[in-house]
């Protein structure tokens, strides 16, 4: 698959996986972020300026797709990018990521962080 056609598909698994959408959603944020060998993701829904509440998919598969979206957007030579923050919005349809190289500890989703966190990723 190609990166467009990941994204497309990573969106897809959000809004039909039951712990994502337990809720309705104006926007949806995915944070994937790696260090080292360990890898997390943190999800957030945003309905109508409402602080973002955790809401993480279920859905086993999201892990093989963020892993082939980071290895499809590898540039020869380079680290892959160590944090994306997906970013989805219901009323449009439209599905953006973004890709950190530098400074991806800003996007690692503690409880200390969360709040934070989910209201820099808000669609």
């Amino acid at each position: 698959m190609t990166r467009d056609e990941l994204i497309v598909e990573i969106g897809r698994l959000i809004a039909v996986d039951r712990k994502a959408s337990a809720q309705l959603w104006d926007g949806y944020a995915l944070i994937a972020y790696y260090d080292g060998s360990v890898s997390q993701l943190n999800g957030f829904r945003y309905r109508a300026g409402s602080p973002g509440e955790p809401a993480t998919p279920e859905a086993f598969e999201l892990e093989d797709r963020i892993d082939a979206l980071r290895e499809a957007t590898r540039i020869d030579g380079e680290e892959p990018w160590r944090a994306c923050v997906l970013r989805i919005d219901r009323g449009t349809g439209k599905a953006t990521a973004d890709f950190v190289y530098d400074e991806a500890e800003r996007w690692h989703v503690t409880p200390a962080t969360a709040a934070d966190v989910a209201e820099r990723a808000r669609p």
